[in-house]
């Protein structure tokens, strides 16, 4: 690369100005901070600006030059001093014949044109010299401040350019950061939801078996049962046969055991008769009713509506069994039961 940046053909476009915006930065920061480049640019720019002043250049080098170099007033300046230091080095040659002879056909730079006029006649030629170097000095000097002018320039914009780069790749993080944030609201969203349905489903179905479990008790049943020992007890006196009802209770079913005689003859049915006590108004009736096995006893069990004591308004009642024997068409008494039904 270096090589590369060191050849004339590169320092004369430099100088032109016809690098590429990135080749030219590339060479101004070596052309600062190498110093045998500087001074190989320093010798190849005066060489182009003495060919340009003497006409050595064609005329596609010559529009080059004049377009690019002279664009600048500082560029112009050093035209004007080489052209100045060139006529008085003519003027110097036309004194010196002899010299002039020794070094035709040779090619010397504006700075040996100078040294030749110091070592000749420093006395005629001195001031001008210096006034020449003075005025080239300046103008190295501005284009140097310039091209670090240039150079910080370049180095401020690409110090802008990083640190957009890195706000960028600052935001993608914030926002990969604030995607992620809403991705994972996102899940415990769907958990909040998917837990609030289970609790849905779960009331849902709480209040189903709590709805089936209302329904049953409006269809529950009241058991009583009448065993033999307290039959034909004064109704007043014994209150162990009582069935509590509820606004849900359907049926109350009434239980009378057999006894074991009785209960051995399995060919006898049984009619039921359910009255008040008070009026002796018949509220259910019920014949042919077989015995049933309940464990290791018999019962003869009746059904019966608990709508029809509730219609009542009574608390008092009395069952009424009859026995038909096999081969008879008739009912014979069999046995009266005293029982009480309570309203809550």
């Amino acid at each position: 690369m270096k090589q590369t940046l060191g050849s004339d053909q590169t320092i004369i476009s430099y100088l032109l100005n016809e690098l590429s915006e990135e080749d030219q930065e590339r060479f101004e920061e070596a052309y600062l901070s190498d110093g045998s480049l500087f001074e190989q640019v320093q010798a190849l720019e005066e060489e182009l600006i003495e060919d340009y002043v003497k006409g050595h250049l064609s005329g596609q080098e010559r529009r080059r030059f004049e377009r690019h170099y002279l664009a600048s007033d500082q560029r112009r300046a050093r035209v004007e001093a080489a052209r100045e230091l060139l006529r008085a080095c003519s003027l110097e040659a036309a004194a010196q014949p002899t010299a002039d002879d020794r070094i035709e056909g040779k090619f010397f730079s504006l700075r040996s044109r100078l040294r030749s006029l110091v070592e000749l006649r420093p006395a005629p030629v001195l001031g001008v010299a210096v006034a020449l170097l003075s005025l080239l000095g300046a103008g190295l000097c501005l284009e140097l401040l310039r091209l670090r002018g240039q150079l910080a320039a370049v180095s401020e914009e690409r110090a802008a350019t990083e640190r957009r780069e890195r706000r960028s790749v600052q935001d993608r993080e914030q926002l990969a950061e604030e995607l992620a944030e809403e991705r994972k609201q996102g899940v415990e969203m769907q958990e909040k939801l998917e837990n609030l349905e289970s609790q849905l489903n779960s009331q849902l179905a709480r209040l189903g078996r709590q709805q089936a479990k209302s329904q049953a008790s409006k269809n529950q049943i009241v058991i009583l049962m009448l065993k033999p020992t307290l039959r034909n007890i004064d109704r007043n006196v014994d209150n162990r046969n009582r069935a509590d009802l509820s606004t849900h209770t359907s049926f109350l079913e009434l239980r009378v055991e057999l006894e074991r005689q009785e209960a051995a003859n399995l060919r006898r049915s049984y009619r039921a008769v359910v009255k008040t006590d008070e009026g002796d108004r018949e509220i259910w009736t019920q014949e042919g009713i077989k015995p049933q096995r309940l464990k290791s006893a018999r019962y003869v069990v009746v059904k019966v509506l608990a709508d029809r004591f509730k219609a009542t308004g009574l608390q008092h009642f009395n069952l009424k069994l009859d026995a038909l024997a096999a081969g008879r068409k008739d009912y014979e008494d069999f046995d009266t039961y005293y029982f009480q039904v309570t309203v809550k």
